[in-house]
């Protein structure tokens, strides 16, 4: 343990003094002539004099007096080690490998490519036609008829049949030969129309949110549960009556706007 912990803090020392290496050779290459646009190089890297001036304006929004050259000076140089430690990490493979700062990339990339998509006002009429369109999905169903097909893993390869199951409905099996596909329940479910509430108690809330959104003859993917894995086949459905679109105008914009971020993303990645 204690060795251990000299090494990373030998792996530390190491950085910093990197660092700090970089920083001192990085200064000296600055830049504040008005015919350039950029502040400083670090390796083979700008930093513009734009985002420079930008952090200069929030400094001095922090402080009671005018900045100095201190001031200027400090800023420039927490730009420098920041960008450092950014070409660091892209040394190291931590773009590709830490599932953490990807993650953090990839949302902000998100976030970017619908950005605009926010700034656009959506017309009382746009949803309303766009209610018209998937009225059906925001009627909640009142009943539901389905069945179950499980696969315990008392039976070993839970998953791998469930999946292979799950392939074959996709290929076009029929929901009325599956019965001796999977393996028995403790709870089986009864062949009839039952409520949410009562669909709730057969198959968990997780499922029921699940099956409420299909339509007669659709399936879910494999889904874990306790003891194995599900597959949830709805054969028929009840619908309440259709809310209407005032009552619920703020849900359907809130699903549009999604559908519409969703389907910018896709344009972007193609």
């Amino acid at each position: 343990m204690n060795r251990e912990r000299l090494i990373n803090t030998l792996l530390v020392l190491g950085v910093f003094i990197g660092i700090s290496l970089a920083l001192f050779s990085s200064i000296r290459d600055t830049n504040f002539d008005d015919s350039r646009d950029w502040a400083a190089r670090v390796g083979g890297a700008e930093i513009s004099k734009e985002k420079y001036l930008l952090q200069l304006d929030g400094l001095n929004s922090d402080k009671r007096v005018p900045l100095n050259k201190e001031d200027k000076a400090f800023v420039l140089e927490r730009m420098i080690e920041e960008e450092l430690l950014i070409q660091r990490a892209k040394d190291l493979g931590l773009f590709s490998t830490n599932t953490m700062i990807r993650g953090t990339i990839v949302q902000q990339m998100i976030n970017m490519v619908i950005s605009e998509n926010s700034l656009d006002i959506v017309s009382n009429s746009e949803l309303e036609s766009f209610y018209e369109e998937n009225k059906g999905f925001f009627t909640n169903a009142d009943r539901l008829r389905l069945k179950q097909i499980y696969f315990s893993e008392e039976k070993g390869s839970a998953l791998e049949r469930a999946e292979n199951f799950y392939l074959e409905l996709i290929q076009g099996k029929k929901a009325d030969q599956n019965d001796a596909e999977g393996d028995k329940s403790a709870l089986e479910i009864p062949d009839t129309l039952m409520t949410l509430a009562k669909v709730r108690e057969y198959v968990g809330p997780s499922l029921m949110q699940v099956a409420k959104m299909l339509q007669p003859g659709e399936f879910t993917a494999p889904k874990k549960v306790i003891g194995g894995y599900k597959i949830i086949i709805l054969l028929e459905r009840r619908d309440a009556s259709p809310p209407k679109f005032e009552f619920i105008r703020e849900r359907v914009k809130s699903e549009y706007q999604k559908r519409k971020d969703d389907q910018a993303l896709r344009d972007y990645l193609n």
